[in-house]
């Protein structure tokens, strides 16, 4: 046998050389980490291992056409946001059960990219319930199934959570490769929303949305939860395990020292998020435009950003509002309880207007920003920054018309002679449903009643109209000597905030005529409008003044690129607004706040165009039957 004996200087040298290296390994692991985490020693964020400041901006890609996506996150980056919030709208992305949309307007991952080609990070709102102003706070209408069923939304309810688990099934392995370890720019990941404002109350639910949420993107994923800094939304909103962050939401009305130091006494360490920091506010129809103003949002975010606490992480909800485009608004239920939809325009009174323009407040935040974080500033990119061109391109005349009830041919399903079905039973999502009964004897100066109206019924009586009854007004109409009964119903907006989510729509309830219960017979006409295919209507020339409840169409030709412009109706009531087959939502200026509806230029083409209106109460003589396509917007003066 031979053996090798290595002499002690030698054993000396190898141990230094293995040392050597192993601090060059170790070394080299620490510079190449790359990963997004929460630092709850030091209360701050942590990136790659050092240090990471952001403050944030709000801005919904679905509320904006693609093709504006970058001039949008260009303009929020360039203001010293270093971050996007984005909601993803569950009913957006699967309209119906298990037909997912992920292309054109719905392509989150596209928004990403532009993101992150611009120096933005991202933070991901996935639900599944959103808020947002937006329709049953982004949960599809299918979820809710019929009234009798009595599905309990954001629950441990199995119904609602076998589709909440195909949904996420389908959505969360698309996010993962966009998590920012993953070489992404996703940094945070929302768990549900404001649940300490929703009576549930289900500890159980808001777990297993956790555990699913990490079983698809992964255990470092940085997962928060959002809620009001009173004391009851921190009650059942948080999670107290899991490495589940706790952030707040207020607006510069609230004290931020008070309200981090009551988060402090429910997450001892961690950094301090303000998640929704309001610069504006949400409107309805029917009350003053909501405005908050440029020097009294500065001086607050100011302080913010100056705060004896230490860092503070802001996210401004909105940055830029955007538009409700066709009919995904969503509405309030105050507690009288009054009905409050919300109008087309998402303006928010936000730092960029609705069509993307600065503002005196935008730069507000900018000087704040810069002064207090002057590391997130890239001065390069204010140059780029240019406001959107406008357009008054006049008076479009209505030539033809397809007059009620010939609504009825754009009918989708057509049901003879049967019970009442709510839409969420015909399977529709928004729209209009036409509800019809013909008797073998005249009715003579009867009063009709619907106690439960969801949510605008307009009433024909022989074809001809002769009222309306709202879910907020609840009037009762006394109808003349008919035998054809119809009712148009239409979806204004599903609640999408509180206690009153479950909110079928359609004939919910009884429909009386006198003393008679009509809603209970068999032997009703339905007739579904979602009003997505007004291309095949088949239009007359106008001979005549239209009644309510006709379709009316004219066009107009634009010379050279089309620019933003904005339809005024001043002598329409109520209805909804095509342009080039694109719904751009519903007008109703007789009672505001929102008098005109912004059309983007990407809506517009070179050369002819058509606009079409559904106008549903009151028709303008035939000399005035004309919108005006002006430069600027109206939605409301503030208070």
């Amino acid at each position: 046998m031979f053996s090798t004996r290595v002499s002690p200087k030698a054993g000396g040298l190898a141990f230094l050389g293995l040392l050597a290296v192993s601090v060059v390994v170790l070394l080299a692991r620490t510079l190449s980490y790359h990963g997004f985490s929460v630092d709850y020693k030091k209360n701050v964020f942590s990136k790659d291992g050092k240090s990471f400041d952001y403050v944030s901006g709000s801005l919904h890609y679905f509320r904006v056409p693609h093709e504006l996506w970058y001039d949008r996150l260009l303009k929020l980056r360039a203001s010293g946001i270093n971050v996007v919030s984005t909601y993803v709208p569950w009913n957006f992305h699967e309209p119906h059960p298990g037909q997912y949309n992920f292309e054109g307007d719905a392509d989150l991952f596209k928004f990403m990219d532009i993101a992150q080609s611009l120096g933005l990070y991202v933070n991901i709102r996935p639900g599944p319930y959103i808020c947002s102003e937006w329709d049953l706070g982004g949960i599809p209408y299918f979820v809710l199934g019929s009234k009798k069923d009595g599905v309990l939304l954001r629950t441990m309810d199995s119904r609602y959570l076998s589709h909440v688990e195909c949904y996420f099934t389908e959505l969360l392995p698309r996010l993962k490769p966009y998590l920012y370890e993953n070489g992404g720019p996703i940094i945070m990941v929302q768990v549900e929303n404001e649940y300490g404002s929703y009576k549930a109350c289900d500890y159980d639910y808001m777990n297993y949305l956790t555990n699913l949420m990490r079983k698809h993107l992964g255990e470092n994923v940085v997962l928060y939860t959002a809620d009001g800094w009173d004391m009851h939304h921190l009650i059942c909103g948080p999670i107290h395990h899991s490495n589940v962050l706790t952030t707040v939401n207020f607006g510069p009305n609230s004290d931020h020292m008070s309200a981090f130091t009551r988060l402090r006494s429910f997450q001892g360490h961690g950094p301090l998020v303000n998640s929704e920091f309001y610069p504006g506010w949400l409107d309805h129809w029917g009350e003053p435009h909501q405005c908050k103003t440029s020097s009294f949002v500065g001086a607050e975010f100011d302080k913010m950003l100056k705060s004896s606490l230490g860092n503070v992480f802001v996210n401004f909800y909105m940055f830029f509002g955007g538009t409700n485009f066709a009919f995904y608004n969503g509405a309030n239920m105050a507690t009288d309880p009054k009905y409050q939809p919300d109008p087309t325009s998402y303006d928010y009174d936000a730092p960029l207007t609705e069509c993307g323009d600065t503002t005196e407040k935008y730069y507000a935040i900018r000087k704040a920003i810069k002064q207090h974080r002057p590391h997130l500033i890239d001065n390069n990119l204010l140059a780029k920054v240019v406001n959107s061109t406008k357009q008054r391109y006049g008076k479009v005349k209505f030539k033809e018309v397809l007059s009620y009830p010939g609504i009825k041919s754009l009918a989708t399903k057509h049901l003879e002679k049967g019970p009442v079905f709510t839409f969420e039973e015909l399977e529709q999502d928004y729209g209009f449903v036409l509800y019809e009964k013909t008797y073998n004897n005249y009715y003579h100066n009867v009063e009709l009643e619907i106690p439960e109206p969801r949510d605008m019924v307009y009433v024909f009586a022989d074809d001809k109209y002769v009222g309306k009854i709202y879910r907020s007004t609840n009037e009762k109409i006394l109808l003349p000597s008919f035998r054809k009964l119809a009712l148009l119903v239409e979806n204004m907006g599903r609640i999408n905030y509180g206690h009153y989510l479950h909110d079928y729509k359609g004939l919910v309830g009884e429909v009386r005529l006198g003393e008679d219960v009509v809603s209970k017979g068999v032997d009703w006409s339905i007739w579904t409008l979602p009003l997505n295919n007004t291309n095949l209507a088949q239009y007359q020339e106008i001979k005549s003044k239209p009644g309510p409840g006709s379709i009316l169409k004219g066009e107009f030709t634009i010379h050279g690129k089309p620019a933003d412009t904005w339809v005024k109706m001043s002598k329409f009531s109520k209805g909804v607004i095509f342009i080039n087959g694109r719904n751009i939502g519903r007008y109703w200026p007789v009672v505001g706040p929102q008098k005109n509806l912004y059309v983007p230029s990407v809506f517009l083409k070179t050369g002819v165009n058509e606009l079409v209106m559904l106008e549903l109460v009151q028709m303008p003589e035939p000399q005035e039957l004309f919108v005006e396509l002006v430069e600027y917007p109206d939605v409301g003066s503030c208070d």
